[in-house]
């Protein structure tokens, strides 16, 4: 822990004389959750997908209950082939492409690939995607599971597959929520806020990081300087719910990021949070010991980080 971080923290009415005193405080004062109302199903990009491919979605819905369901598919396939697009979602698959073990014994094992971009087919390729209807038991789905609405179907899908993008929504909450805090920091100091961008990214200021140009930032707070230089602030956000092995490669990095960020005299600070943390004591440790500015939110909203960035 960096001395002038010590001092700020002292200033702020914190009983900080040591690490210990700061883990006993960041870990008293951790969030619980990062979610939000919107975290558990994004109903924009749900609804969109849906709307973007209903003219398909409701050509195959005329299969439903079909008395003559591969002879209705082969039609369909010839004059519509660009309800291929969405056959793989009835599976909830993402991929236009699917490759499948069609035989395995002890002598071969056959894989064949199934393309699922629009285009004519040849009779031999709709006899490959009559035969994935019935054995992946989209054909009995179609004729005796499905009710009335394929759209309603794939609605449902969607929202259930947009779930597993909740974890890159979680990492992104906290960033979100401290976005604007920093922006008006940032404004207040006249430094030049930047967000999400790579080091190289500052080579238009006259700025070379060459150990870190492909790295990118969270956040990069550029402070104007007598001389007309610039001091460099880069601050990383992020946010554990669970325990594993993320946390000490993060450290790690962040550990050698700012020894690197310190050979050409400029910062790094940390802004971390998570329930996660008290699973990793000796991680958060080790931060503390090794990284000259570690926050949580509790932290911030004392505008302990506004003094850092004034001090540094």
């Amino acid at each position: 822990m960096d001395s002038t971080y010590l001092h700020i923290l002292q200033k702020k009415g914190l009983k900080v004389s040591n690490t210990e005193d700061l883990m006993k405080i960041f870990l008293d004062t951790l969030l619980e959750t990062n979610k939000t109302y919107d975290f558990f199903v994004d109903w924009k990009k749900v609804r969109t997908f849906v709307e973007k491919n209903k003219v398909e979605i409701n050509i195959l819905n005329s299969l439903l209950h079909s008395e003559d369901f591969d002879n209705e598919l082969r039609r369909i396939l010839r004059k519509y082939p660009e309800v291929l697009k969405v056959v793989p979602l009835l599976l909830a698959i993402r991929d236009n492409s699917v490759s499948i073990i069609s035989e395995f014994d002890l002598e071969k094992t056959n894989v064949i690939k199934l393309d699922f971009t629009e285009r004519n087919l040849r009779e031999e390729e709709i006899e490959i995607f009559v035969d994935f209807f019935k054995k992946t038991g989209l054909k009995d789905f179609f004729l005796n599971v499905a009710d009335k609405s394929l759209l309603d179907y794939i609605l449902g899908v969607e929202v259930g597959m947009d779930t597993n993008a909740r974890k890159n929504r979680s990492g992104k909450v906290l960033e979100n929520f401290l976005k604007p805090i920093i922006e008006k920091i940032a404004n207040d100091l006249k430094c030049t806020f930047l967000t999400q961008e790579k080091f190289s990214t500052l080579e238009k200021y006259s700025i070379n990081i060459n150990k870190l140009k492909d790295r990118k930032a969270d956040f990069i707070l550029l402070k104007p300087r007598g001389d007309g230089s610039y001091g460099v602030v880069n601050i990383e956000v992020n946010f554990y719910n669970v325990s594993g092995s993320k946390p000490q490669e993060i450290i790690d990095s962040y550990i050698e990021r700012q020894k690197e960020l310190k050979e050409y005299g400029y910062e790094f600070l940390l802004i971390t949070d998570g329930p996660a943390w008290k699973e990793q004591k000796s991680q958060l440790t080790k931060a503390l010991e090794n990284l000259d500015f570690v926050l949580n939110t509790y932290l911030v909203r004392l505008g302990i980080l506004e003094e850092v960035i004034c001090m540094i």
